[in-house]
């Protein structure tokens, strides 16, 4: 019966995890499409304005070779998309020396977009220093776009009108600070010391597995020897990551 037990549970985390890759993968492909939306409406025009310049009788060589190198341009950007987001999900090797303005600004890039479809505005305040921590950096970068994702959706759910995410970076003493806050009205008491925990979601079922956050804490607290902690402001609620 234990033995049973175990399996059945095993069986169920594999489950958990599976479900975690899929919404993780959903979310990636969300992020690669309002990426792709701009340059491909800009190939849109590009391709128009061939047209049209061909039925005006205006299609010369300068005309093609601007068309072309302009779509050179939107083609490459979005080739880079897909490189950044396959980078973006390798795991690290080994612990390396990187810098954190560097690291938390490719995670806005990957979901900035994404921030923009939904009229929520990310606001930058960043230490001039730059500063260097030791540890996993995309492990990092992927713990960072976890709780912006979790501020999206949180501020989506709300309908909150202004939406708008802060993020501040600087140094205390020997440790490197990160804080995302965010203006969703906060996280009630009875969840706030729950929101760590595996499989711990507030979501629809089928729209959330619990395991963002629970990563999160474990690439800060296991992975890179750090602290994670949320506080709920006048506004929302503050993530706070010390390195």
């Amino acid at each position: 019966k234990v033995k049973e037990e175990i399996d059945k549970q095993r069986k169920q985390e594999q489950l958990l995890i599976q479900q975690s890759k899929l919404a993780a993968m959903g979310e990636m492909i969300g992020n690669i499409a309002h990426q792709w939306r701009q340059p491909l409406n800009a190939l849109g025009l590009v391709m128009q304005n061939i047209q049209f310049a061909y039925n005006m009788g205006d299609l010369d060589d300068k005309f093609m070779e601007k068309s072309i190198n302009k779509t050179n341009i939107l083609t490459s950007s979005m080739s880079k998309t897909i490189d950044d987001f396959r980078n973006f999900f390798k795991p690290n090797k080994t612990k390396e020396y990187f810098k954190i303005n560097k690291t938390v600004k490719k995670a806005i890039y990957l979901i900035e977009s994404t921030f923009e479809h939904n009229y929520i505005e990310i606001e930058k305040d960043f230490s001039k220093e730059d500063i260097e921590v030791y540890g996993f950096a995309n492990e990092f970068s992927q713990s960072i776009l976890n709780i912006l994702s979790n501020a999206k959706d949180a501020l989506i759910e709300k309908k909150v009108e202004d939406a708008k995410v802060k993020i501040r970076v600087y140094k205390d003493k020997n440790s490197a600070i990160v804080q995302i806050e965010d203006n969703a009205k906060g996280i009630s008491k009875d969840i706030k010391e729950k929101i760590f925990e595996p499989y711990f979601t507030t979501k629809e079922e089928g729209k959330g597995t619990g395991i963002g956050l629970y990563m999160t804490k474990t690439i800060i607290e296991n992975s890179m020897g750090g602290e994670i902690s949320v506080e709920n402001t006048d506004l929302g609620a503050c993530f706070t990551i010390c390195v």
